[in-house]
């Protein structure tokens, strides 16, 4: 809705910055005042350029960059940051982890203005993706094409796979696998391409040979989640390259061992084994029954890498010496690290957390093979010489600790009392940790976030008592085997959120103890009791997937005094209709439906009547029914996403007293790239025949 676009934006930019003049808001009236009322778009595009023209000049290139990717498709933030830098967009910083932050600034700072809409989020309510939406998208394209930031000759399903500026003639029935395969013949045109994005296809190994002796200038090289096995020696001759992300590939670890590549500064590899709640890829699992884990070599020369920024999901050989190079890594913030659960791994990678004392941020350890609680050594007190030896200096900056793995309690009490005096997310997985484990984990003043995954505690239930975790926000507990939660009075008092994910959890007690308790998210939660939310006053937002509940037969969230927002994703719900009833739900705002089971929803006089947006997905080709929306006074939007919308909604819809409620978001094909297609349907600028169908 254009309206409301023009609104939104309005808002965020006089929000962004709120010195604005008068003159300058005299000047945007006077603007619009010539733009006749019909021409919705060129008001919005008004609007637009009244936010955008307030922002620094390299924040206006980083988001008309965002043109070369589909509309509606989510843009990862690590990706788009690593690649306004390879591109050279951010200019105001000399060094990289300068570059980085003025990137991550940029990226929020284009949220706050809501010129790109925020995509995944995670549970602690950082946004890691962003979508831009359609009207930016059709703008921003028509800019960058003037500013010649766009390659016009690429279509836009291969131009998000090359740097900007990159010369490249391709034809617009080109795929990006055709290309990989006739490398050779565009040898020429690939001596100015710096960004190589090739996340998700698929192509032979022989391919990537090609790359590292054809394109020689690459800074940005993404082989996530394509099918290659192995890195050739040749990945060398890639002398600039600053990012390589090998993420979620069957690269054999040893591939990884002789890679020396003097400006690296992110190599990314491996596969996570635990997905975050909202996430609905799904995890493989072992022989064991365990979630897989993969992971590379440290390089053997990783001490002459001295510019490493980022280094994650790397493996220890069997000596472990290459543990104690990587604390010769200054600038290294993050560190994702797998060694054996052996004295020598354990001391030199106490050696190197202590080496990078200054610089590092993240820590993740994952911990191979299982031991007894002696097996690491059988006298204590003289493996706490040996960590009080090998951990001289703790990290001062350390905000994030990930811990994975079976070990000695005692190793993790040291690393928490040593270096987590400035923690604010602790994340735990096949620890087996208890209810006595959590004293020193309760005392840290700045935690924020707390995550218990698969296998990380082993009692039944969960105690929080009085004065414990006085500035915890976010708890998520994922597949452990606990059965309760348990909050005393007084405990947890800035608790405010609650992520509970495939977990056999079937009580809650003590959340009226919670003052600051406002959103709950269940994701395959089907035994926990909906009753145990009774009083909980301040809940607000309540997500549910993989349920299977009754909510006709469940009234507890209808009666919550203050949910706002109700979200019911893939099966959550049993049955194929939802009927909200007379004092149900009074202070809903915003439901959306994306539950394929659901195809009838009803809302009875005095239902849910602070409801004023409806969003509904879904599969089938149409809905049955939508009825009561007549009994919905403040309703101002219906978005309903699939093929077709009943005439009976229709005739509803218009006979409501707010008038132009319903947006109807039919599925987008996705292009096929292997497919030669009209030259029309393939254009890189498809703002212009939207447009024009607007005005038809």
């Amino acid at each position: 809705d254009p309206d409301e676009f023009c609104m939104k934006i309005f808002a965020h930019a006089l929000y962004a910055n709120p010195r604005r003049t008068k003159d300058e808001l005299i000047k945007l009236q006077g603007h619009l005042a010539l733009i006749s009322q019909r021409k919705s778009l060129g008001i919005a595009a008004k609007i637009f350029k009244f936010s955008y023209n307030d922002l620094h000049k390299d924040y206006k290139s980083c988001l008309l960059y965002l043109a070369i990717f589909p509309q509606g498709q989510k843009i990862k933030r690590s990706t788009i940051v690593g690649r306004w830098i390879a591109e050279g967009l951010i200019t105001t910083m000399e060094d990289w982890p300068s570059a980085v932050h003025q990137g991550e600034r940029c990226f929020d700072m284009l949220i706050a203005r809501w010129l790109v809409y925020p995509g995944d989020v995670s549970a602690t309510g950082e946004v890691k993706s962003c979508i831009v939406g359609e009207i930016v998208h059709e703008i921003i394209t028509k800019i960058a094409k003037k500013q010649h930031i766009v390659d016009t000759r690429l279509s836009y399903h291969l131009a998000r796979h090359f740097s900007i500026f990159s010369d490249l003639r391709l034809r617009r029935s080109d795929s990006i696998n055709g290309f990989l395969e006739k490398l050779h013949k565009y040898a020429l045109q690939l001596r100015l391409l710096k960004v190589l994005d090739l996340e998700d296809c698929k192509f032979f190994d022989r391919c990537l040979k090609d790359i590292c002796n054809n394109i020689l200038l690459l800074k940005y090289l993404s082989l996530r989640r394509t099918n290659i096995t192995y890195l050739p020696h040749h990945i060398n001759n890639l002398h600039d390259l600053e990012i390589l992300d090998i993420r979620e590939t069957k690269v054999h670890a040893r591939c990884t061992k002789d890679v020396v590549l003097l400006k690296l500064k992110r190599l990314m590899a491996g596969c996570v084994p635990y997905p975050c709640p909202s996430n609905t890829s799904t995890t493989a699992i072992g022989d064991d029954g365990e979630p897989s884990f993969s992971s590379v070599q440290i390089p053997y020369k990783i001490k002459k890498m001295e510019n490493m920024e980022v280094l994650s999901n790397v493996k220890a050989s069997r000596t472990g010496f290459e543990l104690k190079d990587i604390g010769k890594l200054w600038q290294l913030r993050k560190l994702g690290v797998v060694i054996s659960n052996n004295p020598i791994h354990t001391r030199n990678l106490l050696e190197a957390i202590s080496d990078l004392n200054e610089c590092l941020e993240s820590l993740s350890i994952t911990l191979l093979g299982t031991r007894s609680e002696g097996g690491l050594c059988n006298n204590e007190d003289k493996w706490s010489v040996d960590m009080e030896k090998s951990l001289t200096q703790p990290p001062k900056h350390l905000n994030s600790l990930n811990i994975s793995g079976t070990t000695k309690r005692k190793l993790i009490s040291f690393l928490l009392t040593k270096g987590g005096n400035k923690l604010t997310k602790l994340t735990f997985s096949r620890t087996s940790l208890n209810q006595d484990s959590l004293k020193d984990i309760a005392k840290l003043s700045n935690l924020l976030c707390f995550r218990l995954q698969n296998k990380a505690y082993t009692d039944e239930q969960i105690l929080f008592k009085e004065s414990e975790f006085e500035n915890l926000k976010f708890l998520i507990i994922e597949g452990t085997n606990m059965f309760s939660i348990r909050f005393e009075a007084k405990a947890t008092p800035n608790l405010e959120k609650i992520v509970l994910s495939s977990t056999p959890i079937e009580y809650l007690d003590g959340v009226t103890n919670l003052p600051n308790f406002k959103e709950l998210e269940l994701n395959g939660n089907e035994w926990l009791q909906l009753a145990c939310f009774d009083g909980a006053s301040h809940l607000s937002k309540v997500t549910l997937k993989s349920t299977l509940l009754d909510l006709n037969e469940h009234k507890t969230l209808a009666m919550l005094p203050n949910l706002r927002s109700l979200m019911l994703l893939k099966e959550s719900c049993i049955g194929t209709s939802l009927k909200f009833k007379e004092g149900e739900f009074a202070k809903l705002n915003l439901i959306l439906v994306d539950c394929a089971g659901i195809t009838s929803i009803s809302f009875t006089n005095k239902a849910a009547p602070k409801l004023n947006k409806i969003i509904w997905s879904y599969t089938t080709k149409q809905i049955e029914s939508l009825s009561g929306i007549g009994n919905l006074p403040e309703l101002k939007e219906i978005e309903l996403n699939g093929d077709l919308v009943p005439d009976q909604v229709k005739k509803d819809v218009k006979a409501h007293k707010n008038k132009h409620i319903l947006t109807h978001r039919k599925p987008q094909k996705q292009p096929q790239e292997n497919v030669s297609a009209p030259e029309e349907k393939l254009s890189p600028f498809p703002w212009f025949s939207k447009i024009n169908k607007h005005r038809r």
